[in-house]
């Protein structure tokens, strides 16, 4: 079997998931996915988001590029994820390239392998999808039949510790940007797509495209750092990237959506871009300015359409500082009316101190309580003026008395430690601010909850901070151990972001070329998923670094004020002239002010031509809603039969119950819905089967608001559920709502091959008193009799190929259960290799 082969693809993925964590990651059966024919498109894109696939499918920019990139006709976009470590490893035993969802072609046959930079911890994970694709780790080895591997992200404000291992980083925003890169590269490949040197003069003349093959690196005077400096022929810089009309580029219409439970299971409306507060250590601050924001009808109609598309529950508003979008009132009050009657939440990131206004709160609570999260960023007033947080104390705890009024329970507050000017005093005063705000606005104590959570400063590039020193390791240690011992008391918890992450933050966000080695040893020696605390080996990184001779502290240290950066050819638009300005106004503690309240700021970033602030009037006029009707008092119930068949067997219980939440939804069914600050829709489900089985006899009981005839129910929920799951009847319910579990579950289990002495097994276990089976969960082992669990145990009666087909019935027990395959494995003596190709399919209950 050939492993590259599109076409065999499936059948070895059907061999491989049944061996990993979570299988239906790798599904790419996701609700709105775009399957564009291959052999139609002139530029195709594998877009990679180098993390697993709960992080990946979270994140608003892949989705974004996706649409845009697929709404080309020419052009086509597919995606891809970072495997986790189990399915790596199957992959390279196997030798099944690293493939793209949709269309389960490897990789290596797109044209353009975009891979996100969100964040320096994927760094290793880069060169884990380039290597299991078949593509050459590094720029300079790949040759004209290898795809342009090309970067973007917030991580592109410094590419320079991954530079190396692309052909071009795209710096800035990629909505525009995207598309004129997929015609250069169709161009080229039309012209014969040889010369891969001529592929890439071409796209240095994309606006902010960074080629670094164009710019060598030197010594800094002092030979602490590799800076790059620009070609001889050409511009020393490459301009960011700015899109000036966000209105150009509606948010998607019908996101993709999961199967399974991701970090952010909600859709991601973005409101606004940029931020004109100015906070000192902010880079995404810097480098998304100016801010623009999107017309509110837009938001309020693509809300609607994409909530019709996707069956999602709720809505968050995004933005760097969502309080502050000028319509927000308006619009929230215009989403409520028209998402309220559908018990649609809505919730908004982060909140700027401030803007949490008494009818924001009202309006996010009208549906369900979704919680807030506040920045005070640090405990003192005085480091607040330092990094221009612009904040009082009396603001922060104003605001925490007005959401323990209304009710919410629970306030999460976001300090950073380590800040430039940082004393034991601004330390040990996040603990006092913390027990004020559970204590704001006195009575009702009793039950509220203040989650303090810490991560360690990182002098980004491009901000007036980058000159600074980070604390070391060991001093973020020191520092929330004190915390620890200052924030005890009823209701409150402290959450910190692990030094050991930050210190590698920290080398990487203003690291240089030359760490490019440090990645790749320290990837070759077992680095993976470092943004995930149970796999970071950051003895990899210090082992990798003494085999170089680099040394990782120094890269923590302060920068020169005045001499070359490693990101200096980046050029942002604010000019360093406004960022020296403000790092010296820090240690004055002088104030800047909100350039769309107290005037510009002279940064650089804005031409007030083509780059420009956009804000909207604070008062649009929006589309009023009609009251909703009030629901009758008592619910119409549907008994349903469903089937869970192919892929969908992957998929986990509460999966498969959300996926029928959402196509309900998508469905516009009139479902009932529980009481209380969090509805739930009304869809109860029998006992789960084990993953990786498939059944035709699944059953659920849906509760409805007015009648609907049965078979259309049927009829609207199988054609928006995701493939593999389909309700086979519906009828009336009764007065029995219940899902009880089943006396006896009858399954079929197809084997790979046959077993010699199939008779004799069984015969030898009907004929034990008792047959002992060593019962796994994660961790943890139990023992379990399987014989009064087993009703029968029997050859499948007229299945072809004798003894590759058995009939096992499994009683009901309280307190004992085995899963089918676990019985299989003891009684007929299966070695895991040979488990792992049974089929088990759940036949009647």
């Amino acid at each position: 079997m050939n492993a590259t082969d599109p076409g065999h693809l499936p059948m070895i993925l059907d061999e491989l998931l049944p061996s990993v964590r979570a299988p239906a990651r790798y599904l790419g059966a996701e609700t709105n996915a775009r399957r564009k024919p291959w052999d139609g498109a002139r530029c195709r894109w594998a877009l990679v988001f180098p993390d697993l696939y709960e992080i990946g499918m979270s994140h608003l920019g892949l989705h974004v590029l996706y649409h845009v990139l697929n709404d080309q006709p020419d052009l086509l976009a597919d995606r891809a994820y970072c495997p986790d470590l189990d399915m790596e490893r199957l992959c390279r035993e196997r030798g099944v390239p690293l493939w793209a969802l949709e269309s389960r072609r490897p990789l290596a046959e797109f044209d353009v392998v975009a891979v996100t930079l969100p964040y320096e911890l994927c760094y290793a994970n880069i060169l884990t999808v380039l290597d299991l694709a078949g593509i050459p780790l590094r720029a300079a080895d790949r040759g004209p039949g290898d795809p342009l591997v090309l970067g973007g992200g917030s991580g592109a404000a410094n590419p320079e510790p991954v530079a190396p291992f692309f052909d071009a980083v795209l710096f800035g925003d990629g909505e525009e940007a995207v598309v004129e890169i997929a015609r250069a590269v169709a161009d080229w490949k039309a012209a014969g797509g040889r010369d891969r040197r001529r592929l890439l003069e071409a796209l240095a003349g994309v606006a902010g495209l960074y080629v670094p093959a164009f710019h060598p690196v030197r010594s800094d005077p002092e030979g602490r750092f590799l800076v790059p400096v620009g070609p001889p022929e050409g511009p020393a810089g490459v301009p960011r990237r700015v899109a000036a009309d966000l209105d150009a580029f509606p948010p998607p219409a019908a996101p993709l959506v999961p199967l399974v439970r991701i970090v952010h299971d909600r859709l991601g409306l973005e409101v606004a871009r940029g931020c004109t507060r100015g906070c000192r250590f902010c880079q995404a601050g810097v480098i998304y300015r100016p801010v623009r924001e999107r017309d509110p009808a837009l938001l309020l109609d693509r809300a609607a359409a994409a909530l019709a598309a996707t069956g999602w529950e709720e809505v968050s508003l995004l933005s760097l500082s969502t309080g502050d979008y000028s319509c927000l009132e308006p619009l929230l009050a215009a989403l409520m009316r028209r998402l309220g009657p559908r018990r649609v939440g809505v919730s908004l990131p982060s909140l700027r101190v401030g803007t949490l206004t008494p009818a924001v709160m009202e309006e996010i609570r009208r549906v369900r309580k979704t919680g807030f999260t506040l920045a005070p960023e640090a405990g003192s007033e005085r480091l607040r003026r330092v990094i221009n947080k612009g904040i009082t104390e009396a603001d922060l705890l104003d605001t925490a008395a007005r959401v323990w009024e209304m009710g919410w329970p629970a306030v999460k507050l976001y300090f950073m430690i380590g800040l430039p000017t940082e004393t034991r005093e601004d330390v040990l005063a996040i603990a006092d601010l913390a027990r004020r705000v559970r204590d704001a606005g006195g009575a009702g104590r009793r039950g509220r909850q203040v989650t303090v959570s810490v991560g360690t400063f990182v002098p980004k590039p491009h901000t007036p901070f980058q000159w600074e020193a980070q604390v070391g390791e060991a001093v973020s240690r020191e520092r929330i151990e004190e915390l620890r011992a200052a924030l005890r008391g009823r209701g409150l918890r402290l959450k910190w972001h692990d030094p050991r992450q930050s210190f590698l933050e920290g080398v990487f966000s203003r690291g240089d070329r030359r760490l490019a080695d440090l990645v790749e040893r320290a990837w070759r020696l077992g680095a993976r998923l470092d943004a995930w605390s149970d796999h970071l080996r950051p003895d990899l990184y210090r082992r990798a670094a003494a085999d170089l001779g680099i040394d990782l502290e120094a890269y923590l240290g302060p920068r020169a004020l005045h001499g070359p950066l490693p990101w200096d050819h980046l050029l942002s638009g604010v000019s360093r002239e406004y960022l020296h300005r403000e790092r010296d106004r820090a240690f004055r503690l002088e104030p800047t002010p909100d350039c769309r309240r107290g005037g510009c700021t002279k940064c650089g970033v804005c031409d007030f031509r083509r780059v420009r602030p956009v804000v909207r009037p604070g008062a649009p006029d929006l589309p009023q809603e009609p009251a909703p009707a009030s629901p009758p008092p008592a619910g119409i119930a549907l008994r349903l039969r469903w089937e869970k068949r192919g892929g969908a067997r992957f998929l986990g219980h509460l999966d498969a119950a959300r996926a029928f939440h959402r196509a309900a939804r998508r469905a516009a069914l009139p479902v009932r819905y529980s009481e209380g600050f969090h509805p739930m829709p009304r869809l109860s489900f029998g006992p789960p089967v084990p993953l990786g089985t498939e059944s035709q006899a699944e059953w659920a009981v849906l509760v409805l608001e007015r009648p609907v005839p049965p078979g259309e129910v049927a009829e609207r929920l199988n054609a928006h559920l995701p493939e593999g799951l389909r309700v086979v009847s519906a009828e009336p319910a009764g007065a029995d709502r219940s899902v009880a579990p089943p006396a006896e579950v009858t399954y079929r289990l197809d084997l790979p091959r046959p077993v010699p002495d199939l008779a004799e097994r069984i015969e030898a276990f009907r004929e034990a008193a008792a047959w002992p089976v060593t019962r796994r969960r994660g961790d943890r082992e139990r023992s379990v009799d399987a014989r009064p669990l087993v009703a029968a145990l029997e050859p499948w009666p007229g299945a072809g190929g004798e003894g590759t087909a058995l009939r096992l019935v499994l009683r009901s027990v309280s307190g004992a259960s085995l899963k089918p395959a676990e019985v299989a494995a003891s009684v007929l003596g299966l070695d895991a290799a040979v488990l792992a190709g049974v089929r088990v399919l759940k036949v009647g209950a």
